[in-house]
């Protein structure tokens, strides 16, 4: 990985148990259209800009951590530099290399090489342009005495302590902009100084350069993102590891380097970003081929049948999430549907979405319905959920599960849906296996839990053990430390590899691994409604779990977190189970791992996807098929015979007519 861009901490990786949690996670919500999973969502300007630096290898190692750490949906600001004719992610300017300009207004230009890249399209950009004060003293900015190391390291502390205040949630009606639900940068207000190195010594590819109160490197572009998100695509390029990301770009103005506390200008027409420029075609130059786009879902949208239906019955989207009707060639569309994961990822391995989040009125000049080809609109896949959550971490208002509501109505439709977090202080060194209170409850009400500034006053690149810590409390299914595995892989053994949903506090709801013999009721669901459950009236063990419930219920497991929401509230509530049968002990979930330890998959008889079957004694699974191949055998050689015995006496018949090639023989392909 040392020559990948995509490059985070170790403390920041999934390890065991949670990788195998929340790869499990995901398998049990791979035939749920996107929009209605929960996932940890962050903005970048908390996370890794908190302290306005804005330095590429802190960033690379900022947007890794978070990354690997599990975040999924990611605010990104990206500013208009006019002068240099790039998006930048830094706030302000840096200012050109004009060697025309005046000193006084403008500093030098002095143009070194760098090994850091951050184009895939083929553009060169092995070189970084830095701006010394004046080229005279660039052997002082660059490499300082000693004795003025220890000042020049108190003057960048005292610009690193800066912070800004988090943004409550809002208990009224909101609008999702990168105004309510980002921590701005906080810009000073005396007269800025002169662009210039900090002077102390770093191991930065550019020196930082100091802007008001923001420091940038010229290497802080959205070409350097895409660049990372790329390493992370191929490294992740897996289908044990391979997820959907989405990007949500808020576009701004860079301000002046000259008056950079001051509000940004409007470019002028003639300096608005144009064809190669535009956020599409530097959002396609390295990811083109992972990306999913609103053309991509229109088309999807208008045949169902040869998109999200044509695949392996196991992976179909499951009723009730989207409408469907009948157009006039006879093909089934749907005006409101979106792809499950398993269709994005495993078909057409797609992996990232990226939309407008909003334009600042200084941008207003941008032709952003260019991009609406690659990025969707603004108002497409965003909608901002109120909530109001207590001290305690308890969502009092605006959670969208309703134990009434079976079907998905405009009351409990979570399609896209988004809450704030306050501000979280959980210390530099948490207990990652304890839920965070606001992040749990809120990702239980089918909610995105967003946070919107640092976690524990840090970055992800200064730390990413709290950051990891927020993730965590997104796994809505499995108790903390579960799945627990058996180390005996016997298929006589069947300890751990079956899972149950206990009421027990202080995690009701959440899975544990159970004995798969043991007798327990099962989860029961509605074949057309995700919302109704309900539970068997008899105990049994889990191969039997399939005759325990009523049509037009189906032995299953819930697919999403409020989904399991739903299971539970009928679990805990007597009028909700058939009559006589009530009890809150644990039920037995569609989910098991009796294959291969440690994979869980989602049907009795269901085989690991990941893993190949090294175990030759699995007379249930393997007795049949080799019935069948000896019969498909013994068929396929009477009739090789049988038409070789014709065409000989076909042969004999007209030997003077001419051979046109024999006959085809139809069979099954090697």
């Amino acid at each position: 990985m040392s020559d990948s861009l995509y490059n985070p901490d170790d403390g920041a990786l999934l390890i065991q148990p949670w990788d195998e949690a929340f790869r499990a996670q995901r398998d049990v919500g791979l035939r749920i259209p996107l929009n209605y999973l929960t996932v940890p969502a962050i903005s970048l300007q908390g996370a890794c800009f908190a302290h306005n630096q804005y330095e590429n290898k802190a960033f690379q190692k900022c947007i890794s951590n978070l990354l690997a750490s599990g975040f999924r949906r990611y605010l990104v600001d990206v500013y208009w530099d006019p002068g240099r004719n790039v998006w930048s992610l830094c706030p302000a300017q840096l200012p050109p290399g004009d060697a025309d300009s005046d000193q006084e207004q403008s500093p030098s230009v002095l143009t070194v090489s760098s090994s850091v890249y951050a184009d895939r399209r083929g553009i060169e950009q092995t070189k970084a342009t830095l701006w010394p004060t004046a080229l005279s003293n660039w052997e002082g900015i660059l490499w300082p005495r000693q004795d003025d190391v220890s000042s020049s390291s108190e003057a960048a502390s005292s610009i690193a302590t800066s912070t800004t205040p988090s943004i409550p949630v809002s208990t009224g009606a909101s609008t999702l902009t990168s105004s309510n639900i980002r921590s701005s940068p906080s810009p000073v207000t005396t007269s800025a100084p002169l662009p210039s190195f900090l002077t102390f010594p770093t191991d930065y590819d550019a020196p930082l350069v100091e802007v008001g109160s923001y420091n940038c490197t010229i290497l802080m572009t959205l070409d350097f993102l895409t660049g990372i998100l790329e390493d992370f695509m191929s490294d992740t390029d897996t289908t044990t590891d391979a997820s959907v990301n989405y990007f949500f770009i808020s576009v701004h103005a860079a301000a002046s380097y000259n008056t950079p506390s001051t509000p940004a200008q409007q470019p002028p027409s003639d300096q608005l970003p144009g064809e190669g420029n535009l956020l599409s075609d530097i959002v396609k130059g390295n990811l083109s081929s992972v990306l999913f786009t609103p053309s991509d879902l229109q088309g999807e949208r208008n045949n169902l049948n040869d998109s999200w239906y044509d695949v392996h019955l196991d992976d179909l989207p499951l009723l009730g999430y989207y409408t469907t009707s009948t157009n006039s060639d006879g093909n089934e569309v749907s005006d409101d549907g979106w792809p499950s994961e398993a269709y994005a990822e495993f078909k057409k391995f797609w992996r990232l979405v990226a939309s407008f989040l909003d334009v600042d009125p200084q941008m207003s000049g941008y032709n952003l319905s260019a991009d609406f080809d690659t990025i969707f609109p603004p108002d497409e896949i965003r909608l901002l959920h109120n909530v109001t959550i207590s001290p305690s971490g308890g969502v009092t208002s605006g959670c969208l599960f309703k134990p009434s509501d079976v079907t998905i109505t405009p009351d409990t439709n979570s399609s896209w849906a988004v809450g704030l977090i306050p501000s979280v202080n959980i210390g530099r060194n948490p207990d990652t296996t304890i839920p965070i209170a606001s992040v749990a409850n809120l990702t239980q009400c089918g909610i995105s839990p967003f946070i919107n500034s640092s976690i524990s006053n840090v970055t992800a690149d200064e730390d990413p053990t709290p950051y990891l810590a927020y993730t965590h409390s997104t796994l809505w299914s499995w108790l903390p430390g579960e799945p627990l595995n058996t180390t005996d892989a016997s298929s006589d053994n069947y300890v751990s590899k079956c899972t149950v949903m206990t009421t027990d506090s202080p995690y009701p709801g959440r899975w544990k691994t159970a004995d798969c013999q043991t007798r327990n009721r099962v989860a029961c669901q509605h074949t057309e409604q995700p919302y109704n459950w309900t539970i068997s009236t008899t105990e049994m063990d889990y191969f039997d779990g399939e005759s325990g419930c009523p049509s037009p219920y189906t032995f299953s497991v819930p697919h999403t977190a409020i989904e399991n929401q739903h299971l539970l509230s009928v679990l805990q509530n007597p009028s909700a189970q058939p009559s006589g049968s009530f009890s809150n002990g644990p039920i037995f979930v569609n989910l098991n791992s009796i294959d291969i330890a440690g994979c869980w998959v989602t049907s009795i008889n269901g085989t690991c996807p990941y893993v190949p079957r090294t175990d030759s004694n699995r007379t249930r699974i393997v007795v049949i098929p080799t019935v069948a191949a000896v019969i498909i055998c013994v068929l396929a050689a009477l009739t090789f015979f049988v038409k070789c015995a014709a065409n000989r006496r076909e042969g004999h018949r007209a030997r003077r007519r001419r051979n046109v090639g024999g006959w085809d023989y139809e069979g099954v392909p090697s």
